[in-house]
């Protein structure tokens, strides 16, 4: 039985051996391309900074993030490794992103034209990737690349050091051709030749060219270019559509563990109600457990109630779908009764040497739990 003593009531922990090992794992796969950890919302839940700098230690040479405030927040940090910030700026981003040494994606001239009025005043070089997409409807150059390679030429204090695309999960078909029939990959590796000899006609130097997040790097090696940028594989999940047998990369998946801890244990009666708007009723004496865990922290709002109708109903056709549970000393208990905003309620009656003061682990979508809930960082 875990008790805690002088951890907070609610917690995620979080493993950064686990992390660094997961780092170690893609590398070993990269051959000279280099990897971009991405450690955007708040490193997929786990704390970016601390991971951040875990995944440096540990071999990656890029960081990417979403927005500019977060690659500001790593700098203040006193993380100096490249890093991209996926989500076009604004004008006043692109001042913090040059002050910053952080490198912004663009689509547009527009901001090009903040670049340059941001280098000018600071002094510094404002440095960029352009996105080109690849059939997922973002912000994109789109026909306008050789466009922006000019303009972006004649701009001294201005670097574009990259062009990148991204795919929808492995699907690549909007770059594929016969070429690929003799040899998966041909037509990425063709388009980022073309781009690259662009680059060098109109910036006369080299870029980096990068398409592979997750999905792509296991699935499609030749893909793997001068970067990948690897997120969901780093907190030792698979990505969605990656077939069973792509999925043999070494990962620890034991990454993050959100853990709250049993605050009162009250008898209930058949007929009495839990959760506001009554939506669980007990039909039988129910030993009610209390977590100081809500939907402020990013607990579901869904009632376990409803999520047992919905499980009855999805059974019925064969579904796997399942209530809400916790797990206390690696036994599942269901929550019950709708989620509060600061608490939830799990039903314990059918485990009747449960204590105040238990662990609990909550299993969660870990980018939801609000990062004001304490990270416990461990090394094991």
């Amino acid at each position: 039985m875990e008790k805690w003593t002088e951890m907070p009531a609610t917690y995620v922990r979080v493993n950064l051996t686990a992390i660094a090992s997961n780092v170690r794992a893609v590398l070993s796969r990269l051959g000279d391309s280099q990897l971009m950890a991405v450690v955007k919302g708040n490193a997929y839940g786990h704390g970016m900074v601390p991971v951040a700098e875990c995944c440096i230690a540990a071999g990656a040479h890029w960081l990417g993030v979403s927005y500019v405030d977060e690659a500001v927040k790593l700098r203040a940090a006193g993380l100096t490794a490249p890093t991209l910030a996926f989500v076009p700026p604004t004008e006043a981003q692109c001042q913090a992103a040059v002050e910053h040494d952080v490198t912004v994606t663009i689509t547009t001239e527009t901001h090009l034209a903040w670049l340059r009025e941001a280098a000018s005043q600071t002094g510094k070089v404002a440095t960029a990737q352009i996105f080109v997409d690849a059939d997922l409807g973002r912000p994109s150059a789109g026909d306008n690349l050789v466009r922006l390679l000019q303009i972006a030429a004649g701009f001294p204090l201005l670097r574009i050091t990259g062009v990148y695309t991204h795919f929808d999960s492995t699907d690549t078909s909007c770059v594929r051709s016969w070429l690929d029939i003799v040899k998966p990959g041909s037509e990425l590796r063709a388009f980022a030749a073309v781009v690259k000899k662009l680059a060098q006609q109109h910036l006369g130097m080299e870029i980096v060219f990068h398409a592979a997040a997750s999905s792509l790097f296991l699935t499609a090696p030749d893909s793997h270019l001068d970067l990948v940028r690897i997120g969901t594989l780093l907190y030792g999940q698979y990505p969605p559509g990656v077939p069973a047998n792509k999925r043999n990369l070494d990962i620890n998946p034991n990454t993050f563990e959100l853990r709250s801890t049993i605050v009162a244990i009250d008898e209930l009666l058949p007929g009495a109600s839990v959760g506001y708007g009554r939506e669980f009723v007990c039909r039988r004496p129910t030993r009610v457990a209390t977590l100081p865990l809500g939907y402020a922290q990013g607990l579901s709002l869904l009632p376990a109630s409803l999520a047992r109708r919905q499980y009855s109903w999805w059974r019925c056709l064969g579904g796997k779908q399942r209530p809400l549970v916790v797990l206390i000393d690696g036994q599942e208990a269901p929550i019950i009764g709708r989620i509060g905003m600061d608490q939830c309620a799990v039903d314990v009656t059918d485990l009747p040497d449960i204590e105040v003061g238990q662990v609990v682990v909550v299993p969660t979508r870990r980018t939801v739990i609000s990062p004001e809930v304490p990270r416990i960082y461990v090394k094991e």
